[in-house]
C-alpha cells in the first residue's frame, strides 16, 4: 500500500488568506482573528476553555494546534481527503440499487484532494460555530473545508464541503487529520515514527498498536474509532455512525479506520489518522455508494474527539456519544427492527426447535425490543399451494414464539410481493393461514380441518379485505429502489394504497 500524502500546500511566498468572522453571534463559542491567525475558544463540558489556532497562511499547516488553554495537544495538523468516484446508470437514476459504480467503462477514479485556503469564514449556527476555509479540489468536487465547534463538548467535526456538476456521479471517500508526533515516538535518524495507538478489536478488548511506517495501516475495530497517544492527551477520530457505513448485504468488518507513522519531510515526525470506504471487499456488487446529483452540496464528514487524558478515556468519550452501538431506552416507547431476511423457520426445523439463532441475542444487546422478520423469501415455499405451505407457516409462527420473552418479541411478517406491485409485507397480530395465490375458484376465506380459517388471495382487492379482517398492516418495502422501483407512485391512486391498512 502507498504512503498517503496529501492535502500539502504549494509552497511559495503567501499573503495570509482573509478572514470573515461577522456571522459569529455573540455566545459560549468565540471567534477572533489577527496576525495570520484565526481563533476559536468554546468550553468543555466541565467548563474549561479550549483553544484551535488556524493559519491563515496557505503555506504553513492549516491547524497550528487545538488545545486546553493554552496548552496544545494537536500540532502542525492537515486534513486529508481522497474521493473514489463512478457513474450510476439503470433506470431508477440515483435510486437504481443493482448497480455499482465502480463498474462503468470509463471505471472508478480516485482523487487525492489538494488544499490551498483561499478565504475563511465563520459563522454561528445556533450556539455553535462553523469556520469554513475555502479551497479544496477533490478531484471533480470543489469547495472548502469546514470545522464546526460545540459548546459543552471536546466533539469537533470536519467537513468537506464540496460540490462537481459532473452527471451521474456516486463516490465514496476517506478523510483523516496528519499532525505532529509526539515527541517519545520520533526516532532520530530514522524515517519511521514508533508511537501507540489504541482501539477495540472487533471482540470489543482494547488494543494497543504502534505505528510502523508512512503506509496507511488499516484497523479492523469495534466502534469504528481509534485514538492516538500525545504528548498532552490523545485524539480519537471516528466517523458519523449512520452516514458513513451503509448497511450491507454482508456485514464484513473491512477495516474502516487508518493510522500511519512517519518523520515526514521535516523529519520531526508525523502521526495519521482517519477513516476508509474500502471499494469491495469481493463479497457481492452492489454495496452502497454516495450520491452526488449534480449542483448538490456533499459534506464529507469525520468527528474528533480532543482529550487531556489518555486514548483509552477519548475512545470512552466517544462511546458516550454513539451509545456504544447501543439503542438506548425510552421510557414509553418500543425500539423496534424490521425486514430482516434470516430464513429462521427453515433452518430451525433442521437444527431443531430448541436451537437460538445468533441474531437473538445480537439484536437483544443492541438495545431492541421488538424485531419483524420477513421468512420465506428465498427460502421455504411461499408459493406452494398444498398443506406444505400450512405447515411452514404454523412452523414459523411456533418459532418465533420461541425466540420472544418478556423483553424481547420476534414479530412474524411476509415479503408477499404479489398482486399489489413492487415489494411489500405484511405483519398481522396473530398467526393468520393464507395461500398467495388461488389453486381453484371459491370463496377467499375457507376452513381448513387442521388450521381453521385459511385465506386463498388472487387479486388486489382480495389482500387487502383480508388484512382488514385480521386486522393487519401492509407497507411497501424499499420504495422507489430495487424491486419497488416505481411504487408506491404507479398504484397510489388505487384504493388498496389509500386503504388506512396500507
Amino acid at each position: 500500500m502507498r504512503s498517503l500524502i496529501l492535502l500539502v500546500p504549494m509552497l511559495g511566498v503567501a499573503a495570509t488568506v482573509p478572514a470573515d468572522i461577522s456571522d459569529v453571534r455573540q455566545g459560549p463559542v468565540t471567534v477572533s482573528s489577527s496576525a495570520g491567525t484565526l481563533t476559536v475558544r468554546w468550553p468543555d463540558e466541565a467548563s474549561r476553555t479550549w483553544t484551535a489556532e488556524f493559519s491563515l497562511n496557505p503555506d504553513k499547516p492549516l491547524i497550528t494546534m487545538i488545545g486546553l488553554d493554552a496548552t496544545p495537544i494537536v500540532r502542525n495538523a492537515w486534513p486529508q481527503y481522497v474521493a473514489t468516484t463512478g457513474k450510476r446508470r439503470g433506470p431508477a437514476g440515483f435510486d437504481e440499487f443493482f448497480d455499482f459504480p465502480g463498474s462503468h467503462p470509463e471505471g472508478t477514479r480516485r482523487f487525492e484532494g489538494a488544499f490551498r485556503p483561499v478565504s475563511a469564514t465563520a459563522r454561528s449556527v445556533g450556539n455553535r460555530v462553523e469556520v469554513l476555509f475555502q479551497g479544496l479540489k477533490l478531484g471533480m468536487f470543489e469547495g472548502g473545508i469546514a470545522y464546526t465547534f460545540y459548546p459543552g463538548s471536546r466533539l469537533i467535526h470536519q467537513e468537506a464541503v464540496v460540490s462537481t456538476h459532473e452527471p451521474n456521479t456516486a463516490y465514496l471517500y476517506d478523510t483523516g487529520l496528519r499532525f505532529s508526533a509526539p515527541a517519545s515516538g520520533v526516532r532520530p535518524g530514522r524515517r519511521e515514527v514508533v508511537s501507540p495507538v489504541t482501539y477495540y478489536d472487533t471482540e470489543g478488548t482494547l488494543q494497543t498498536v504502534m505505528t510502523t511506517g508512512p503506509d496507511r495501516r488499516p484497523a479492523y475495530v469495534r466502534y469504528r474509532a481509534i485514538a492516538a497517544k500525545l504528548d498532552a492527551g490523545s485524539l480519537a477520530v471516528f466517523p458519523s455512525p449512520h452516514t458513513y457505513i451503509a448497511p450491507r448485504d454482508y456485514t464484513t468488518n473491512m477495516g474502516y479506520v487508518w493510522f500511519h507513522g512517519w518523520a515526514g519531510r521535516s523529519g520531526r515526525g508525523e502521526l495519521g489518522l482517519g477513516v476508509r470506504h474500502p471499494v469491495d471487499d469481493g463479497a457481492a456488487s452492489y454495496y452502497p455508494w454516495i450520491n452526488a446529483p449534480p449542483g448538490t452540496v456533499q459534506r464529507l464528514g469525520l468527528f474528533y474527539i480532543v482529550s487531556d487524558r489518555p486514548p483509552e478515556e477519548a475512545l470512552e468519550d466517544v462511546l458516550r456519544f454513539t451509545n456504544r452501538d447501543r439503542f438506548p431506552a425510552l421510557a414509553g416507547y418500543k425500539t423496534l427492527t424490521s425486514h430482516w431476511h434470516w430464513g429462521y423457520t427453515i433452518q430451525a426445523l433442521d437444527q431443531g426447535e430448541n436451537w437460538v439463532p445468533p441474531f437473538t441475542q445480537v439484536l437483544k444487546d443492541m438495545g431492541i425490543d421488538v424485531a419483524i422478520t420477513a421468512d420465506f423469501h428465498g427460502d421455504g415455499h411461499p408459493q406452494d399451494l398444498t398443506d406444505l405451505r400450512l405447515e411452514e407457516l404454523a412452523a414459523y409462527y411456533r418459532m418465533c414464539r420461541k425466540q420472544s420473552d418478556s423483553k424481547f418479541l420476534l414479530i412474524p411478517s411476509e415479503e408477499a410481493n404479489v398482486h399489489l406491485g413492487g415489494h411489500w409485507s405484511v405483519v398481522f397480530p396473530k398467526p393468520v393461514y393464507w395461500f398467495m395465490r388461488k389453486a381453484t375458484e371459491g370463496p377467499l376465506q375457507r376452513t381448513h380441518a387442521k388450521y381453521g380459517s385459511v385465506y386463498h388471495v388472487g387479486l388486489p382487492d382480495d389482500v387487502i379485505e383480508m388484512v382488514r379482517r385480521e386486522h393487519g398492516i401492509i407497507y411497501q418495502t424499499h420504495p422507489r429502489t430495487k424491486s419497488s422501483f416505481g411504487f408506491p407512485d404507479r398504484v397510489r391512486d388505487t384504493g388498496f394504497f389509500r386503504d388506512p391498512r396500507f
